[in-house]
């Protein structure tokens, strides 16, 4: 066979590994690409270390190709088919060895320990989605707010992180929310703000108990009725704004009264709950009472609704009319770039563990023909 038919022979064997690899890669980062181009160049970390290790793969297969072409022997040949190999496991899996141990105390440390190598392992391309997501929704809290100026929403909507404004208002808002919320909490009950750990004696405890001041003397929030003579003022955050959202409770009315008086609390409650009736009165004392920020840090909404003898009571933190998410969010959305760059090696990751053997059955493949072509003797 000529040189030529053996180099197209060969040029077959190498398409079928890491072009492969490659194209399985390419397709699966589509969703982490497609909902983050704004965190460019990090959200192409995966497509650089990709090229990174096909250029190695190229230089080795060059290189044992030199080997085999000059050695003219079997031996000479099939230590070059080996070292091709060793190449090959070595990108699919040493390399991958090694970010599996180091890139988990990354992620810990970017996100407070919030979220796990395992859970992005796991759900990478859910995961790059919700974290757009939250950046998108903080573009439009500011927008409605003003924080964001509105003629430029478009603007601050595509350009997204790479739009400077953005960038700085996000940093000063999670500074704000850690300074002058988060680190003025005393003991370790502030650990129970997020998710569904927050009964209601910690919250009585974390909305009543003495905070200490802000001492970082920095406010990253400058809206809502805070001028300019009052921007470099620490705004404080209530542990509602900790958490975001609101928590409700429902008390069952008709299982605190004796049956006998059924008929007296259907015509009570109802009367109570009367637009413009005596418990709207209250409650907007009640308003008054905890948005002042010396009693709980910034401004809680207090809602009640009654319906079939059942009393449910909403109580609203302010964060989202303040244009900032809980402080969990806040803390990932900070660090979202470098979340992108973690998001962004998986796709990788995958496709070569799942294809990776592919590298070393094309190394045999390939030795096999240069022995074909090159091999003159055993030694």
């Amino acid at each position: 066979m000529s040189a030529k038919g053996f180099n197209l022979i060969k040029i077959g064997v190498l398409l079928l590994g890491f072009p492969v690899i490659a194209v399985y890669a390419l397709i699966k980062s589509w969703t982490v690409y497609e909902y983050n181009y704004s965190y460019f160049p990090y959200v192409l970390a995966g497509m650089g270390l990709l090229l990174l290790l096909a250029l190695l793969y190229a230089a080795a297969v060059a290189l044992t190709g030199q080997m085999a072409k000059k050695s003219k022997n079997i031996n000479g040949i099939f230590a070059s088919t080996m070292i091709l190999v060793a190449v090959g496991a070595l990108l699919s899996t040493g390399v991958w060895s090694l970010i599996d141990k180091y890139v988990p105390p990354v992620i810990s440390n970017a996100t407070q320990d919030t979220i796990t190598y395992e859970d992005i392992k796991e759900d990478y391309e859910n995961r790059a989605i919700a974290h757009a997501e939250l950046l998108s929704g903080f573009v439009e809290m500011n927008v409605q707010n003003g924080r964001l100026s509105p003629e430029k929403a478009d603007i601050y909507r595509e350009e997204g992180y790479g739009n400077k404004e953005v960038r700085e208002l996000i940093a000063n808002s999670f500074n704000s929310i850690t300074w002058d919320g988060y680190d003025t909490f005393n003991g370790m009950l502030v650990n129970f703000a997020n998710g569904g750990r927050l009964t209601v004696p910690v919250l009585m405890h974390l909305l009543f108990d003495e905070r200490q001041d802000p001492w970082y003397g920095y406010n990253g929030y400058t809206g809502e009725g805070r001028g300019e003579e009052n921007k470099n003022q620490p705004l404080r955050w209530s542990v509602l704004d900790l958490q975001g959202g609101a928590m409700t409770f429902s008390i069952d009315a008709g299982g605190l009264i004796p049956t006998d008086y059924n008929e007296l609390l259907d015509w009570i409650l109802p009367t109570l709950f009367d637009d413009g009736g005596m418990l709207e009165t209250l409650l907007k004392s009640v308003d008054s009472a905890i948005a002042s920020e010396e009693l709980v840090g910034s401004p809680i909404y207090v809602a009640v609704d009654y319906a079939e003898n059942t009393i449910t009571i909403s109580v609203q933190s302010s964060n989202g009319s303040r244009g900032v998410h809980d402080y969990m969010s806040m803390a990932w959305l900070n660090s979202n770039h470098l979340l992108m760059a973690v998001f962004s090696i998986f796709p990788v990751r995958n496709a070569f563990y799942i294809f990776g053997g592919l590298l070393a059955l094309t190394g045999f493949a390939l030795g096999a023909v240069r022995q074909k072509q090159y091999a003159r003797s055993w030694r």
